[in-house]
């Protein structure tokens, strides 16, 4: 069970015990892996993934399970169980402009559109469709993918994607670009030259919000099909050959690189709920999603510890998802139940990672709200003396931005509308963009005067982001644009807490509804139904300072 404990010492890693046996409620799915290390490990695993085991269900009931895969040509109908949104069109992780019925599967790849719209290159286009597409290439296979002994139709690897963007991406393998040779809508994927240390060849790089599925996608090929060589036809560039094709199965760059993502990106409600939808049609699962972090006890950190499947140690700062608790957009407490405190910043100093932020004109009392055409609506906001008490992310309100980094440059994203603040052409707008590393995303920030912030753009390096006198709105502009005034920035304050150092404090017992917020005010969750996402830390619950362990 995840704890919140009050705040005394900090352990090295998070200890989740499961009062129905393996996470999930998997009961003892797992437990002929318990004491495995390294690659005994995996070698345990790919056993239970791949092959008859009978094991106790949560309910003490026996269960033998055996992996059978989906006849390919029956995906397009587990697709309605496993990747439909809430709207009921195919989730679609190489494009977020698709909008596809689970029907559209039939058609042409002349754009990357929803069936009968206009793509973003202005062009009309007609019976655009989604298709399979296998993350590990068919064409990896060896020539053996027809039959039921390699995974030509495993789910847990053969997603809906728009046929489009699947053809741009051909067999390539996925990577981080570093010359852009083509981008979908939004450079939400991205295809050209790989940047990443080990590799030089072409790599198609998934958008940052699904490098962690994907990369839990290749830890689980990896261990489930051990047995089959993937380094047929340009399968070599991941994986490896020989006797290394079972242990350590995937190449020193592209398991750093996965291992990687799979860190920045968590487990998310979508991925959580698929897994057990897959669970349901081919009857095993993928234990990279049921255990956070499990990577390290095979390939990284932690090989030389005994794995648990029900008393798991979770690696350090590793986030944990259990469901019905996933963390809303920012939401964060005021201090008088009227909103939260910003104070004006006037020195990079104050600028940290990760706190929010608003933007304000206040030589005409207002702020940044939310994204328009193209441009930053504004909103009325009045501060004194440098700081100003309000509640953001709503209509009439400020939106806040989180500060990140990207390289050497600052991006400031949006969590409420989910994209990052870009200028991606030389005009008088401000754009958005979904990856923190798309074209135009990233910005240098400086101070002027007494109080002004210069926000420069690093891909349009002659503007900034200014408040427009006369068309009142936030864009970018030139020095030279006479209505384009200075703008100043503010970073909402800790919330102000007393500091307790006593008994532990078990978050299943604490008051219902209680909301948990990090050291800067953000919401990351309520106690309802367990632990939201927490990674090791300190948090704020009921007025005082506690920490995950």
């Amino acid at each position: 069970m995840k704890r919140i404990v009050l705040l005394s010492c900090f352990m090295m890693m998070t200890a989740v015990t499961w009062a129905q046996g393996g996470p999930n409620k998997t009961g003892e799915y797992y437990k002929a892996a318990d004491g495995k290390k390294g690659e005994a490990l995996k070698t345990a695993l790919y056993n239970i993934l791949r092959y008859e085991h009978t094991f106790l269900d949560a309910k003490g009931d026996v269960q033998t399970k055996k992996l059978i895969m989906v006849p390919y040509k029956g995906l397009y109908d587990a697709y309605e169980d496993t990747d439909l949104r809430e709207d009921g069109k195919i989730w679609d992780m190489y494009s977020n402009t698709s909008n596809y019925s689970p029907s559209d599967h039939t058609g042409n790849y002349n754009g990357e559109a929803p069936n009968g719209s206009t793509n973003y290159d202005g062009k009309t286009t007609t019976n655009c469709m989604y298709n399979r597409e296998h993350s590990v290439p068919q064409s990896w296979f060896d020539g053996e993918q027809v039959t039921d002994t390699v995974p030509y139709s495993d789910l847990f690897h053969v997603y809906p994607t728009d046929g489009f963007v699947n053809n741009k991406r051909s067999n390539n393998p996925f990577g981080e670009v570093k010359t852009v040779t083509w981008e979908s809508h939004n450079s939400f994927s991205k295809l050209g030259s790989c940047a990443t240390e080990g590799y030089s060849g072409t790599v198609f790089e998934p958008n940052d919000l699904y490098k962690g599925d994907f990369a839990r996608t290749y830890f689980y090929m990896a261990t489930c099909h051990q047995n089959i060589k993937f380094t047929y036809s340009g399968g070599s560039s991941v994986f490896e050959s020989g006797n290394k094709q079972t242990y350590p199965t995937l190449k020193t760059w592209a398991l750093k690189m996965f291992i990687r993502w799979s860190y920045n990106d968590p487990v998310s409600e979508k991925e959580y709920n698929r897994n057990n939808a897959v669970y349901g049609l081919q009857f095993n699962r993928n234990p990279y999603i049921d255990y956070p972090g499990l990577e390290q006890y095979i390939w990284g950190s932690m090989t030389d510890v005994a794995f648990s499947y029900d008393n798991y140690q979770v690696p350090e700062n590793y986030s944990v998802y259990i469901p019905g608790d996933d963390p809303g957009p920012v939401d964060p407490p005021g201090p008088s139940g009227d909103g939260n405190v910003y104070k004006r910043v006037t020195s990079t100093n104050d600028l940290e990672v990760g706190a929010g932020y608003i933007i304000v004109c206040e030589s005409m009392n207002t702020a940044m709200a939310e994204q328009g055409t193209d441009i930053r609506k504004y909103v009325s906001l009045t501060t004194t003396n440098g700081a100003v008490t309000t509640e953001v992310n709503k209509s009439g309100k400020p939106y806040e931005l989180t500060l990140g980094v990207s390289g050497s440059n600052y991006t400031l994203y949006d969590e409420t509308g989910k994209v990052y603040l870009a200028h991606t052409k030389n005009e008088n707008k401000l754009h958005t963009a979904t990856s923190a590393t798309a074209t135009g995303a990233q910005w240098t920030i400086t101070f002027s005067g007494e109080k002004n912030a210069v926000i420069q753009n690093t891909r349009n390096t002659d503007y900034t982001i200014k408040y427009n006198t006369n068309d009142p709105r936030f864009a970018c502009y030139k020095s030279t644009v006479s209505v384009a005034t200075d703008i100043q920035l503010y970073k909402r304050q800790p919330v102000s807490t007393s500091v307790t150092t006593e008994a532990a404090f078990p978050i299943d017992k604490a008051k219902p509804n209680t909301i948990i917020y990090d050291l800067q005010g953000r919401k990351v969750g309520t106690t309802v139904n367990g632990t939201p996402h927490l990674k090791k830390g300190v948090y704020i619950m009921s007025g005082r300072k506690v920490i995950a362990k």
